[in-house]
């Protein structure tokens, strides 16, 4: 009858991915990991947050999710967000690494203090993004400004990174490039904010096919009062590695060759390993 219909779609199971994707770190970045970014979403009483960590293939890897409390128009919680954006993080030798890249989204609340926060710390490659919806947009366009603060503003193709995330969460093959991985204590228990309410949020939406007048047009569905800001945390982490155009397989190979010259450097007696404190997790491998 050349009615508009649609079909649901799949939807992935958030207690899958909490007992499949989650592994025990050795330390409070894997080694694997070569680049940290952080993707801040703007909400009415506070900012989340979450730091990923990139390795080689795109793998990725969750090292902390948080909420910020606060009213995004005072200044009192970005004080707390700067705070943790200069964080260091430490690998199991000691080697610290820097968020390298941040996205924080403009699209909703609190745009002008978005805009003024990021202006201020572009040089730390922190900027304001803002999310366009359709198929076939590149996951970041080239930064505008076009604004009264005159802040570098990038456009993300939304739909396009949750097409790419949801291909990646379905792999069950953790050695495929793309693999998500999340920490989790020795004991199994949370750490780090990735508890099941987290994955509930990075799985809530569900993509549907809209046909109207016989044309199949593809959308992100999200049910009424359902929370998805770890699914958009994941979404702006991925523009912000985009953001960075770093080649990962070649700062791995500079980090392979950055081990054998401390190694070559270091005055420790062999056998005496350097001591460190490390969470309370303890590798299983991965």
């Amino acid at each position: 009858l050349g009615e508009t219909w649609a079909e649901d779609g799949e939807q992935l199971d958030y207690e899958t991915l909490y007992e499949n994707n989650r592994v025990c770190y050795d330390a409070e970045l894997p080694s694997e990991v070569l680049v940290l970014t952080c993707a801040v979403d703007v909400q009415d009483d506070r900012l989340e947050y979450e730091i990923e960590g990139w390795a080689v293939g795109n793998r990725s890897y969750g090292i902390e999710y948080g909420i910020l409390m606060g009213d995004p128009s005072k200044k009192s919680v970005w004080g707390l967000l700067d705070d943790h954006l200069k964080r260091k993080f430490s690998h199991a030798d000691g080697y610290n690494l820097s968020i390298s890249c941040t996205c924080i989204d403009s699209g909703g609340h609190a745009t002008n203090e978005v805009y003024k926060f990021c202006k201020e710390r572009e040089h730390l490659r922190v900027f304001a993004i803002k999310g366009r919806g359709g198929s076939g947009l590149p996951i970041i366009s080239r930064p505008t400004r076009n604004n009264r603060i005159g802040a570098a503003l990038f456009s993300i193709g939304v739909d396009t990174g949750k097409d790419l995330i949801y291909a990646r969460l379905r792999e069950r093959d953790n050695t495929k490039d793309g693999y998500c991985y999340y920490p989790m204590n020795d004991d199994g228990t949370p750490t780090m904010g990735y508890d099941i309410k987290y994955f509930k949020g990075l799985t809530t939406e569900k993509r549907r096919v809209r046909y109207n007048k016989g044309h199949a047009k593809f959308e992100w569905h999200k049910a009424s009062g359902a929370r998805n800001e770890p699914f958009d945390l994941k979404n702006y982490n991925i523009a912000a590695l985009e953001i960075l155009v770093v080649k990962l397989e070649v700062l791995a190979e500079k980090a392979k060759q950055a081990v054998v010259r401390r190694k070559e450097t270091s005055t420790e007696p062999v056998g005496q390993p350097k001591q460190r404190n490390r969470r309370r997790i303890v590798s299983k491998g991965i």
